[in-house]
């Protein structure tokens, strides 16, 4: 069996002993599908967590929203925030939780790729806020969660992944490249197919799946995963936290078809460096 294989096999196999998401995040999918769904459904359903209640209200009134009145419960954070974002700060917050700073057998620094995907998603929502997209708080959570694949990588390929990351590191060539040249697949691919493990809808997985080959998403999440791809690029320039790749990839196409100019890319560079510390925070905040 090669390489390729055996990780699907252990993502897909009922079996497998891969972490699992609190109940909660089941639960906050099927309320995010449901077009019934009420604001106040919502809220109801995370005030029965005290924790995740807290976590939402400490994030809601962090530097990172920068909100001028206080965020005194979930109700108001929803109205505020936005009733998607709220359900994406909680998925997020729980993935955090079942991962969280946990050993990545020495061959990254958990933490830092942390601070790299929440700078990604941040880029994200401020590019598809920039294209006047919709969902930019869906995009908020494919950014956050497209590096997961790096997390399983290292649990259940310790020796062939450190390798790879070290061979990346010493070399001036992509990641993912090298992921796919030696395991036979590559971080974003994997972290597609873990989502679908945990049952997340197509709107969040593949753009996740294809975020370092967006042009051959599927026309109806092409956008998405061209947002997460320049966002990827955007994060990996600003050097918030750190992802293993040591260079950047290319995207004057992705960039182009989403009507950017070299000029607006940078423009973004330069803000998401200036909200470091509320990134910084973020990251503190859902520990």
């Amino acid at each position: 069996m090669d390489i390729r294989q055996k990780i699907l096999n252990i993502i897909r196999q009922k079996n497998t002993q891969l972490p699992t998401l609190p109940v909660i995040v089941d639960n906050i999918l099927n309320i995010a599908r449901d077009e019934r769904t009420s604001a106040k459904d919502l809220s109801d359903f995370i005030e029965r967590d005290q924790a995740i209640t807290t976590k939402v209200l400490r994030l809601a009134n962090s530097a990172y929203y920068g909100l001028m009145k206080e965020v005194d419960s979930i109700a108001r954070a929803i109205t505020i925030i936005g009733f998607n974002e709220v359900i994406g700060l909680t998925i997020g917050m729980n993935v955090f939780s079942v991962f969280g700073k946990k050993d990545a057998n020495n061959i990254f620094d958990m933490e830092k790729l942390w601070l790299h995907s929440i700078a990604c998603a941040t880029a994200a929502r401020e590019i598809a806020t920039r294209k006047r997209i919709g969902e930019v708080d869906k995009l908020f959570l494919v950014g956050l969660l497209h590096d997961i694949g790096k997390v399983i990588f290292s649990k259940y390929l310790p020796e062939e992944y450190a390798s790879v990351f070290q061979q990346a590191k010493d070399s001036e060539v992509p990641l993912h490249r090298l992921e796919k040249k030696t395991l036979g697949i590559d971080l974003a691919v994997l972290s597609g197919v873990l989502m679908k493990r945990w049952n997340f809808p197509e709107n969040l997985l593949l753009p996740s799946h294809f975020h370092h080959n967006s042009l051959s998403c599927p026309p109806f999440y092409q956008t998405f995963a061209l947002i997460v791809e320049l966002a990827d690029y955007v994060s990996l320039k600003t050097k918030i936290g750190k992802s293993g790749n040591s260079v950047p990839p290319k995207v004057h196409d992705i960039s182009r078809i989403l009507g950017f100019s070299s000029k607006e890319v940078l423009l973004i560079e330069d803000e998401l460096r200036d909200q470091q510390s509320s990134i910084e925070e973020f990251l503190q905040l859902i520990s």
